[in-house]
C-alpha cells in the first residue's frame, strides 16, 4: 500500500516564550497528519523550556521530541541537531515566533510530489507581536505573486489547496536572496542531510536560512508556492528585523543591514570550504561531475 510521506517539523527555540505555544499549536493542528515535531531549545533563559514541556504533556498522542541545549550554540546548531533526529522524507525548520496556516504541510507536500526540487518556499503574511496582520505582500518574499483571492481575514490562514499555484525558481546567482524567510520552506531531507557533516554551525548563529537556501538551491533548485502559508512575525527582538515598517527595505534597520553584509561576505568562502573539505562525501552523493559543477557554480556564478 502506498504511504503518505512523513514531514518532520524542527522548531528552533530561543527566548520566545511569548510566542512559542502559538507556533507549536499551529503545527499540531495541520490538515496533513503524517508529521512529527522536534523542538530544540537553544539554552533559553526565559520560561520557554517549561512551556514546551507542558505542551508535550498535553499532547502525548503526538510524535514530539525535545532537545535542550545547556548553553546557547546558535540557530544553525539547533537546526542541525533537529535534522539529526528527523525521520521524515521532508523537513521544515520553523522559527518559534511564526505561525503556520492549517494547510501549510498539505500544500508543501503536494507541491513536492508534483515537482522535483530540493525545497519549496511559500508566500507569507506579516504579523506583529500581537498577531495583527500588517501585509500579505511582504518584501521578504521577493518572488511573490499572490494568486489567492482574499475575501476575509480568515482566508489568509485557511488556503484551499486545490487553488494553489506554484512555479520553479530558475537559475539564480549564488549568494542572493530569492525566497521567503526560514519558516516558509520545506526541504527534501535527502537534499540537505549532507549538512550533518558541516563542522562550523557557529558561523551562522543568526539568519542561517540564506546559507541553507542557497546550498539547497545549488543542489536541486527550488519552487515558489504562490499562496501565503506562513504568518511571519516582526517584532522588536527579531534577529533579522527589528521594526514594523513595510516598504523599501533599503531604509530598514542597521541591525539587519549589518547581518546581511556579514552573511554576504562569508557565504561563498564558507560554502567552498564545506564542499572541498567534504569532497569525498560530495563525490559519493552527487558524483565527481556534480561535485565539480557545484564548486564551479559557487566560485563563479
Amino acid at each position: 500500500m502506498l504511504k503518505f510521506p512523513l514531514l518532520s517539523f524542527v522548531v528552533t527555540s530561543y527566548n520566545y516564550s511569548k510566542y512559542i505555544e502559538d507556533t507549536l499549536n499551529s503545527i499540531i493542528h495541520q490538515t496533513y497528519k503524517n508529521i512529527e515535531l522536534i523542538v530544540v531549545d537553544d539554552g533559553s533563559t526565559d520560561n520557554s523550556a517549561e512551556i514546551i514541556e507542558r505542551f508535550i504533556q498535553f499532547n502525548q498522542d503526538m510524535r514530539i521530541s525535545f532537545v535542550r541545549h545547556e548553553t546557547t550554540l546558535g540557530q544553525f546548531s539547533s537546526m542541525i541537531d533537529g535534522l539529526k533526529l528527523a525521520q521524515g522524507v521532508f523537513v521544515a525548520f520553523i522559527d518559534s515566533d511564526d505561525i503556520l496556516s492549517e494547510n501549510y504541510a498539505e500544500v508543501h507536500v503536494r507541491t513536492h510530489l508534483s515537482m522535483s526540487t530540493s525545497f519549496t518556499t511559500s508566500q507569507i503574511i506579516e504579523i506583529d507581536e500581537n498577531n495583527q496582520i500588517h501585509t500579505i505582500n511582504s518584501i521578504y518574499a521577493p518572488n511573490y505573486q499572490n494568486n489567492i483571492e482574499i475575501k476575509t481575514l480568515d482566508d489568509m490562514l485557511s488556503i484551499n489547496p486545490d487553488k494553489v499555484e506554484y512555479k520553479e525558481i530558475g537559475k539564480k546567482k549564488f549568494g542572493g536572496w530569492y525566497w521567503a524567510p526560514n519558516s516558509s520552506a520545506v526541504y527534501r531531507k535527502s537534499a540537505i542531510d549532507i549538512m550533518l557533516n558541516y563542522k562550523s554551525p557557529e558561523n551562522w548563529q543568526v539568519c542561517p536560512d540564506k546559507f541553507l537556501f542557497n546550498f539547497a538551491h545549488l543542489v536541486g533548485g527550488s519552487t515558489m508556492i504562490e499562496a501565503p502559508l506562513l504568518a511571519y512575525r516582526r517584532h522588536l527582538s527579531n534577529a533579522g528585523e527589528d521594526n514594523y515598517i513595510c516598504g523599501n527595505k533599503k531604509y530598514h534597520s542597521d541591525k539587519r543591514f549589518g547581518i546581511n553584509v556579514k552573511n554576504n561576505i562569508k557565504i561563498r568562502p564558507e560554502t567552498i570550504k564545506f564542499i572541498f573539505e567534504n569532497r569525498q562525501i560530495f563525490k559519493e552523493k552527487f558524483g565527481t561531475r556534480g561535485y565539480i559543477n557545484m564548486l564551479l557554480k559557487v566560485m563563479f556564478n
